[in-house]
C-alpha cells in the first residue's frame, strides 16, 4: 500500500475515533446535566361562566325607565393536580375563599354563584343570552377572578378579586390571598406565620415600608399624601412572594378609594425574628 495513502487513511480514522468519543462525551454531559433538572408537574382546570339577566320591575325601583341588567363573570385557575400533593384543603380554602355559600364542589360552586347576580335582593332575574347595547341602560355586575400570583417547588400563593357595582358612584374591587405549604398540606395564616408577640415590630416595619413607598419619612407626611396613618394595622391579608411577605390593604382600609388597594411589601430579613422557622424555610429554600 502507499505509505502516504495509509498515512492518510490512519489520520481519518483516528480523527473519526475522537471526534466520536467526544460526541459520547458531550452525550453523557447532556444526559447528566437533564437529569438535574427538577420537574414539578401541575394540572390546572381554568373553568369560566358567564350569565346575563334583565332586572325586571326596575323602572319602579328607580322611577323611570332605565333599563338594568346584571352580569357575572368567574374565571377560576382551578388545581387539579401539583406535584403529587394532595389538594383537598388547598381546594377547600379556594371554596370557601371565593364563595359566600360554597357548594361540594367548584362547578356547582360556580353554577350557585352565577344563579344569585347582583340585584337578586331587589329583583326578579330573567336570563338572557347578552346584554344589548344600549347608552341609558344600568349594569349590575360582579366579576370573580381566582389565579396564582406566586409559585414554587414548595408553596404557592393565589389571589382572589372580586368587583362588584350595584348601582351607586363606583363600583368595589377586593382582593384576598391564599398562601398553601405543599410540603405541611397548611394554608399559611397569620397565627402560623408569625411568632407570637411580635405585632409590635411587624407594624413598625408596615409603617417604615409604607413611608418608603410614598417616599416620606414620617407619619405626618403620610397624612398628607391622603394615608390615614392612626388606622394602620397588621393585614392578615398577606402572600408571599420572592423574598417578601406582601401586606394588602383593600380600598378604605388605610386610604380613601381613590388611592386604591395598597400593598406592602416587607423583605422577610426586615422581621426575621417575627416568623416561625417554617415559614423562613419556605422563602430562602425556593426555586422560581
Amino acid at each position: 500500500m502507499n505509505t502516504k495513502l495509509f498515512i492518510g487513511i490512519a489520520t481519518a480514522i483516528m480523527a473519526l475515533t475522537i471526534g466520536a468519543c467526544k460526541n459520547a462525551d458531550r452525550d453523557r454531559s447532556t444526559s447528566a446535566d437533564i437529569d438535574s433538572i427538577t420537574n414539578f408537574e401541575i394540572k390546572q382546570t381554568v373553568k369560566s361562566l358567564e350569565r346575563n339577566y334583565l332586572c325586571e320591575g326596575a323602572e319602579t325601583y328607580y322611577d323611570d325607565s332605565t333599563e338594568v341588567y346584571s352580569t357575572v363573570r368567574i374565571a377560576i385557575e382551578w388545581p387539579e393536580e401539583m406535584g403529587g400533593y394532595n389538594l383537598k384543603t388547598l381546594q377547600d380554602s379556594l371554596l370557601a375563599s371565593i364563595f359566600d355559600k360554597p357548594k361540594a364542589t367548584i362547578d356547582a360552586s360556580m353554577l350557585a354563584s352565577a344563579a344569585s347576580p347582583e340585584g337578586s335582593d331587589l329583583f326578579k332575574m330573567k336570563q338572557i343570552d347578552s346584554i344589548p347595547a344600549m347608552e341609558a341602560a344600568m349594569v349590575y355586575s360582579r366579576d370573580m377572578i381566582a389565579s396564582i400570583i406566586t409559585f414554587s417547588p414548595n408553596f404557592i400563593s393565589y389571589q382572589i378579586m372580586t368587583a362588584t357595582y350595584n348601582g351607586g358612584a363606583h363600583g368595589m374591587t377586593e382582593s384576598h390571598y391564599i398562601n398553601y405549604d405543599f410540603t405541611t398540606g397548611k394554608v399559611l395564616t397569620y397565627d402560623n406565620t408569625f411568632k407570637a408577640d411580635s405585632e409590635a415590630q411587624v407594624l413598625r416595619a408596615i409603617k417604615d415600608n409604607l413611608m418608603t413607598r410614598y417616599n416620606v419619612s414620617s407619619m405626618k407626611e403620610l397624612d398628607d399624601r391622603g394615608i390615614f396613618s392612626d388606622q394602620i394595622y397588621i393585614s392578615k391579608n398577606f402572600y408571599l412572594q420572592g423574598y417578601e411577605i406582601v401586606f394588602h390593604y383593600n380600598p378604605y382600609e388605610i386610604a380613601p378609594y381613590s388611592e386604591g388597594s395598597i400593598n406592602v411589601r416587607v423583605p422577610y430579613f426586615q422581621i426575621e425574628d417575627c416568623l416561625n422557622p417554617e415559614v423562613i424555610q419556605l422563602l430562602t429554600d425556593n426555586d422560581f
